[in-house]
């Protein structure tokens, strides 16, 4: 069925007002979200904060993918965002947190603490952000002055205080080192850095020219390479993991290539994939053939890996739909086996990023990158939930995108306090990053919070921002809202404010 451009429009209207409306909740299998009608970056604004929250398309969705300590972290950018940021979900899609000025996040632990990490819009470093929403540490590539910059790919965090950063630079190509064509003069070479936190040290510095062959390449195009504005990209390292035995495993996606790296020597143990693949394949090739991959990582002390097949890398024949797989190796037989298959809905292709996470349930959660859409699964591959941030018809068009979508536990006391707002005689609330809100109490004062106060009703917290009736005869000259936890402590409180002159007034539901 075609929607006409008219009839999109009023759906608009009638349904969404992103300018004016609160917590618009998640719509359900919308054709003309997914047509562009709720805009092409579809989002809603509030009345008492300046975050930006989303708005959700979901297709599918099944209790297995609820679970209250789990928020889903969202970075975004695109052609129809002015300023890129992070949003952090709560489990029925609802926004709990919103900044801005970062390109990727995730959440990882450092010395026992959870962080938010998260590269800088401008690319120069990354953040760890902490509970509070401060930035505690900055994180840069060191030893720059040497060719290496700092990668966007990927920072990853040691249970033994260290970085792992992924770095590229154009070099000039030494034959001698590095056979490559003759017309071949730059070349972009990637590796990675393991740094100290604290201290900005390089403990280990390793590049893939040192490992790779240039027949390993698939993108070679005639004239690459003559100068360094041409380099071709050989390797793009995209993930790198430090496992217990010290050693790294690193995803080249020009390779297609996974690489197990000795920690102390930077020697090759092996690869996975693309044509230097060392396994045999006892699934006929459905374990080695991934293709552009991305966020590969070990599980179960290194037998099982998962990886995000992209199915779709410059060089080489569309391998597609998008999946997410586990494999099994056998490092003493060489051999590796498709474990599990978790394929794109809607046979969704990702010309690039995404992300692949198996969750401590068992579940997997797929990030599709420049398709605005995740999806999670149950273990054996059957799809649970899918679920659209932007309209289908744009993906793969960059207009709203994300590098990984994750799901992590995460508490936070941000060390602002709620935000009220009067708008139309009606009063809203929220509090940015706060999670541990569950109910809003309302009280009527004429000192101030700090003063005397009458308590006037309680009300559940209601996705991001919660709309608090006014009672029909207002007690003291202003009022103040409080945030309670579950055990109904007060976490903090609203500036005191006036009663609004002429209140659309509603039901007091006290002592909730």
């Amino acid at each position: 069925m075609r929607y006409p451009t008219m009839f999109l429009k009023l759906v608009v209207l009638l349904l969404v007002t992103c300018e004016s409306l609160a917590d618009i909740p998640p719509v359900y299998r919308s054709r003309p979200y997914d047509l562009g009608a709720f805009d092409r970056w579809p989002h809603q604004l509030y009345h008492s904060s300046n975050a930006i929250g989303p708005i959700l398309n979901i297709h599918e969705e099944n209790p297995q993918c609820h679970n209250e300590s789990l928020y889903t972290v969202v970075p975004y950018w695109g052609k129809q965002v002015n300023v890129p940021g992070v949003l952090l979900l709560d489990t029925k899609g609802y926004l709990a947190w919103h900044t801005t000025g970062y390109v990727t996040a995730d959440i990882q632990s450092y010395r026992g603490e959870d962080f938010i990490v998260s590269l800088s819009e401008d690319s120069t470093y990354y953040a760890l952000i902490n509970s509070r929403y401060e930035e505690v540490y900055q994180i840069r590539s060191s030893n720059t002055g040497n060719g290496w910059h700092l990668d966007a790919h990927e920072l990853t965090l040691t249970p033994s205080g260290t970085a792992l950063l992924v770095i590229n630079g154009v070099f000039a190509v030494n034959q001698t080192a590095f056979e490559a064509p003759p017309e071949v003069e730059f070349l972009m070479d990637a590796g990675f850095q393991e740094i100290d936190i604290q201290t900005g040290e390089v403990l280990f510095e390793w590049r893939a020219s040192d490992h790779y062959s240039f027949e390993e390449y698939y993108h070679f195009q005639p004239g690459d390479g003559r100068t360094e504005k041409t380099a071709p990209d050989l390797f793009h390292v995209n993930s790198i993991e430090k496992d217990d035995l010290g050693n790294y495993l690193i995803s080249c996606r020009m390779m297609s290539s996974i690489v197990y790296v000795d920690g102390r020597t930077g020697a090759v143990i092996w690869k996975l994939g693309g044509k230097g693949n060392m396994f045999k394949d006892l699934s006929g090739g459905a374990a080695t053939d991934f293709n552009g991959q991305h966020h590969a990582r070990f599980h179960e002390n290194g037998r099982i890996v998962s990886i995000f097949d992209n199915g779709n890398c410059p060089g080489r024949p569309v391998t597609g739909p998008t999946r997410g797989l586990t494999v099994v190796l056998d490092t003493e037989k060489m051999t590796v086996q498709l474990q599990h298959e978790y394929i794109s809905p809607n046979s969704v292709l990702t010309d690039n990023s995404g992300s692949m996470q198996v969750l401590d349930s068992g579940n997997v959660v797929l990030g599709f990158g420049p398709n605005a859409n995740w999806a999670e699964y149950a273990s054996d591959g059957s799809l649970l939930c899918n679920v659209h941030m932007g309209p289908e018809t744009f993906f793969n068009s960059g207009e709203i995108r994300s590098y990984r979508i994750t799901k992590s536990p995460w508490v936070g006391h941000p060390q602002t306090m709620p935000e009220i707002a009067v708008d139309d005689g009606r009063v809203y609330v929220s509090w940015n990053g706060a999670t541990e809100v569950s109910m809003w109490s309302l009280n009527g004062t004429d000192e101030g919070v700090e003063g005397e106060s009458v308590f006037l009703g309680r009300f559940p917290k209601g996705g991001f921002e919660t709309e608090i009736p006014v009672p029909t005869n207002p007690t003291g000259q202003y009022f103040f809202v409080s945030a309670l936890d579950r055990a109904g402590r007060v976490l903090g409180s609203t500036s005191a404010t006036q009663w609004p002159s002429k209140p659309r007034q509603g039901l007091i539901h006290q002592g909730l």
